[in-house]
């Protein structure tokens, strides 16, 4: 039994090893097997030139259906396994695992792409809903201070953590209110 016919009863295992429901699993499918068979009518599973051989899907691959690739890749981006162990839970090797790791990716990413799903990349290809046009980032980070000497201070940096006081990183307060008018 092949690990995506395994999991594919399983559904809050299937999200979890995945990131997509078993639906948006098969929605994606059509889209990523037209994908792959066109990439390997002119590429090798290494990448290079086919050549004038013809592709054909080999009985004993440790991915024999489109289902399985695209498992396959995306339960390796999901839970960012070492190819060691996902080759292993896949009944292949390391090296084979980085064969199939690099020729999928690349189509997976092409796929997404075409469907416009990638994730944005930069504020200039973010785009917002209708009442979303305002956004705001917020850093958790404390970085821990020596306690000043000045009970004044020693309120100020406290940081509500038990004998600890840090410097939070705060935007500028102009800056802030800045954005808040515009």
């Amino acid at each position: 039994m092949s690990k995506y016919q395994e999991y594919q009863a399983k559904p809050t295992e299937f999200l979890a090893l995945t990131g997509y429901t078993h639906q948006e699993f098969e929605a994606l499918l059509p889209h990523f097997r037209a994908q792959y068979y066109r990439w390997m009518t002119t590429h090798r599973l290494d990448g290079k030139g086919r050549g004038k051989r013809k592709y054909s899907d080999y009985q004993n691959s440790p991915l024999p259906t489109t289902a399985e690739k695209l498992f396959f890749i995306l339960a390796y981006l999901k839970s960012n396994n070492l190819q060691m162990v996902q080759g292993a839970l896949f009944g292949m090797s390391q090296s084979k695992a980085n064969l199939w790791i690099h020729c999928l990716h690349p189509i997976l990413n092409q796929t997404l792409g075409d469907l416009g799903e990638l994730p944005a990349r930069t504020m200039d290809e973010l785009t917002f809903a209708e009442h979303e046009d305002k956004l705001f980032f917020h850093d958790g980070t404390e970085r821990p201070i020596l306690r000043p000497s000045d009970p004044a201070e020693q309120k100020e940096y406290y940081s509500g953590k038990k004998t600890a006081h840090g410097q939070k990183q705060r935007p500028d307060q102009s800056e802030l209110q800045d954005s808040l008018l515009n």
